[in-house]
């Protein structure tokens, strides 16, 4: 049984930083943006998520781009595009 407190201190810190970096800051710019431009175009610009998520895989962990990634983000990209036009 390992215990919750036999951690170096350092590894407290990066979990703290994780916590905060990955949803407490994310959840108050999204609400900032819904508050700023509106939930319809907050929802727009999020929708870049998934392909700045390959993006940023292939340039900092060296990931291959495959056709069937181009295919899925080019849909995406598409879907809101024509989503977006309807309103």
């Amino acid at each position: 049984n390992e215990s919750l407190f036999g951690y170096p201190p350092a590894a407290y810190a990066y979990s703290i930083s994780m916590a905060l970096m990955s949803t407490v800051i994310p959840s108050y710019l999204i609400s900032e943006s819904i508050k700023r431009i509106g939930a319809d175009h907050s929802a727009i610009v999020a929708s870049i998520g998934p392909v700045s998520t390959i993006v940023q895989a292939y340039i900092f962990l060296g990931e291959p781009i495959l056709a069937l990634q181009v295919a899925g983000t080019a849909l995406i990209v598409l879907g809101v595009l024509i989503i977006s036009k309807k309103k």
